[in-house]
């Protein structure tokens, strides 16, 4: 089963997936291995969906192995808790069994929001010194090593000027969902739009 039937892409991520065809390489009921790629891509962002009772895997250049007790059709997870087009990595994070350590990481653009915004407070509130953006853009973001979660912490723990330091940061949350999961959560919501976009023109 080879169509070219594809929802238009409402995203960056998803538009990699734009062109892309679903062929059935085994398809037996809830038993089945579809591959998607974009004819004449060389296999650019192709990626595959493995379903069987209560199970789906996506291999997509990351694996993440998704499963749930209730639902015997993991597609139906996907297409119900999900708009055409959207995903849910909130919810979907939960359902993940193989790969939990790919699905956060740090992020160091969150970092420096984060870094930004208490400094801002505190010159707003009156409680840090003069000259205090200066200081934490030059020993923070200019000479710190912030491209990992230990480096920044490090960078927060050592910085101290005329007194003020940014106190106890253990608390502070730095992670967001890697680009790897996206992906392959975009993939799969994806996928699932083509097959049954595909399935609606054989039946037609």
């Amino acid at each position: 089963m080879v169509h070219s039937i594809s929802p238009q892409p409402s995203n960056d991520i998803s538009a990699r997936f734009a062109g892309h065809q679903v062929t059935a390489l085994m398809e037996n009921g809830l038993y089945r291995h579809l591959r998607f790629e974009t004819p004449g891509k060389q296999g650019a962002y192709a990626f595959e969906l493995i379903t069987w009772p209560y199970n789906l895997v996506v291999k997509a250049g990351w694996t993440f192995h998704f499963d749930i007790d209730a639902t015997p059709d993991m597609f139906n997870v996907f297409r119900n808790t999900a708009f055409s087009g959207e995903i849910n990595p909130g919810y979907w994070q939960e359902k993940v069994r193989a790969g939990r350590d790919e699905i956060e990481g740090f992020d160091p653009n969150l970092f420096e929001r984060q870094v930004k915004q208490y400094v801002v407070e505190a010159i707003r509130e009156g409680d840090a010194p003069r000259g205090i953006g200066a200081e934490v853009t030059r020993e923070i973001f200019e000479l710190g090593d912030i491209t990992h979660e230990a480096g920044g912490r490090q960078a927060l723990d050592d910085f101290r000027f005329q007194d003020w330091t940014f106190g106890e940061t253990l608390e502070w949350d730095f992670s967001e969902y890697t680009p790897g999961f996206l992906h392959c959560c975009h993939a799969i919501r994806h996928g699932i739009d083509v097959y049954d976009a595909a399935r609606k023109a054989v039946a037609a």
